[in-house]
This record gives C-alpha cells, structure tokens and sequence, in this order.
C-alpha cells in the first residue's frame, strides 16, 4: 500500500557563540547590533521542516551503462545509484530551514546581512537533518542513515535536473515552503532533498565523489571519480 507523505517540525535553538564566530562578530564594529537583532529575527521565526515519504524501488536496471531505479512512475539514472543495488525500501525527503525570512527586506542592514542571515538558515537546516535522523531512526530503526542527492557532487553522479521527479513522488512540498525553481534549485537556499536508505554493504557519501575541494559543507574527504 501507498504511504502518505510525513511532514516534522523540529525544534530549533540557534547558537549565538557559533553565529558569532562564522560571521567574524568581533571585527563588525559599527553593525554589531544588526547582526544581534537579526539573530534574534531568526531565533523567534525560523522553523525548520522535514518532509518525509517511505517508498519502494520497483526495478534496478541499467540506462546506457549508467545505474537506474524505477520508483512508481518515474525512473532515476546516475552513476550515484548503484549505491542502492540490493536496496529496496528508501524513504525520499526534503529538509529545509524554513521559509519564513525569505521575504525579510535586508536593503536597511549592513551589506553583509545576506551572508548573517545564510549562516543561520544553515543553523536551522542542521535541526531538520538531525530531526530527519532522530524519527528515521525512532520509526524504522534505521541508526545509519546513509543519503543519496541529486546534484550533490559531480555533474555526472545524479544529475540535479531529477531532482523534479523526487518532488513528484513526494507529493508537492507546499506544506514545508519549499519551492523547486525551472533550473531545479530549491528554495530556500538552505534546503536539501535525497533517497535516504541503510545498507550494510555500503558507506557512500556524496562528498567522497565531489571534486569541489573548498565546499563549506563537505562531510567526508575527496575519494575518487565514480
């Protein structure tokens, strides 16, 4: 049987230390109370949101030489997929930091407010991704959960333009204030979408394969080319 689409709200309490030392507080000078004052902003609005759905792999099969899942009625190809040989039950998810600053106007705000309000947009997603593991691993006792990302990664390894197809078989992300854009980027910014799934024979991390050397959020080091 079909199962619905589960949305979480998890709780959130932004680090002032940590906000301090990302945005270099002690050298702002002059602007040290915006930046405090849009902590603040963040603390009281931001919720960040888990959208969740169990699904099946119906087949594994190969595209051109390329690794490829059908799940319900849309098919996925990307070298990253055969990390999922064997795996049949994954469950797709979106996690964002919530959309409620999104239309916050910083005109009035130093010029560096944008790059304030990112780090703690990144603050809030770390809540939704650690919320996302807490139930995954309550629900379905899945205590190393291992994630695939479109366009997380080289080119080559899943393709972000399939990242539409996930959002489809999750039902739409209206419910989490998510939006995916025409060239398949989400916002907010500070959202991340996959194939979450627990293998034994596996520790893949996008990461591993991503030759992007100074990325902010890089989890594990370079490994190799898939």
């Amino acid at each position: 049987m079909k199962q619905e689409a589960i949305v979480l709200s998890a709780d959130c309490k932004l680090n002032l230390e940590s906000y301090q030392r990302a945005i270099r507080f002690d050298s702002l000078d002059d602007s040290q109370e915006q930046a405090l004052t849009l902590f603040e902003l963040a603390s009281s609005r931001l919720l960040p949101k888990v959208l969740l759905r169990p699904l099946i792999i119906d087949t594994h099969e190969e595209i051109g030489n390329l690794p490829s899942v059908v799940i319900g009625s849309v098919r996925f190809v990307g070298k990253a997929l055969a990390a999922l040989k064997d795996i049949h039950r994954i469950i797709g998810y979106v996690a964002t930091c919530g959309n409620e600053l999104e239309a916050y106007d910083l005109t009035e705000l130093d010029m560096l407010a944008p790059y304030w309000l990112d780090e703690l947009k990144t603050q809030a997603l770390a809540c939704a991704r650690k919320k996302l593991r807490e139930f995954c691993k309550e629900q379905y006792g899945i205590t190393k959960p291992l994630s695939l990302n479109p366009g997380s990664g080289n080119v080559d390894i899943w393709p972000i333009e399939q990242m539409g197809g996930l959002f489809e078989l999750l039902g739409g992300t209206q419910g989490i204030g998510v939006e995916l854009t025409e060239s398949s980027l989400m916002i907010p910014n500070k959202t991340i979408s996959g194939l979450l799934f627990a293998s034994p024979l596996t520790d893949y991390e996008s990461c591993a394969y991503c030759e992007r050397e100074q990325c902010p959020n890089r989890r594990v080091p370079f490994k190799e080319r898939l």
